[in-house]
């Protein structure tokens, strides 16, 4: 059985979302560790259960792992995969996205994350994941 398809009600316009991809990369000099609590000497630790997963939405009541006294200044934060600059020259503030109260990291709305890597040196090289809020 065939079926017509009224296409006069159809729709063809794009609307880009108002959040976009963004990429969180870690400063050069910056220390990092993988573990189930906050490490020593390490100037973050990221949540082992959180690198478990290679994409997941987390909540801001989701720990994502722990940074030290330098708070969000280890990280950065870019736009889309090619870490171009933001079109009216604005930067992005990780404090726009993530929050360490208490030396907690967390994000501050729901975010939907693809990790590019998980394992230090590679987070060094290519960052640690794309994001969306959602």
């Amino acid at each position: 059985m065939l079926t017509l398809v009224n296409d006069t009600n159809s729709n063809d316009d794009i609307t880009p979302e108002a959040h976009g991809l963004y990429k969180l990369s870690l400063k050069p000099a910056t220390q990092v560790a993988i573990e189930t609590k906050p490490v020593f000497g390490a100037n973050i630790t990221l949540h082992k259960g959180v690198m478990a997963h290679s994409s997941f939405i987390a909540t801001p009541d989701n720990i994502m792992g722990w940074v030290d006294h330098g708070g969000l200044s280890y990280f950065s934060v870019n736009e889309g995969p090619t870490s171009k600059p933001n079109e009216d020259g604005a930067a992005h503030l990780p404090s726009q996205f993530l929050s360490t109260d208490g030396g907690i990291l967390r994000v501050t709305s729901p975010t939907r994350i693809y990790l590019i890597a998980t394992v230090p040196i590679d987070i060094h090289k290519h960052g640690l994941c794309f994001f969306t809020p959602v």
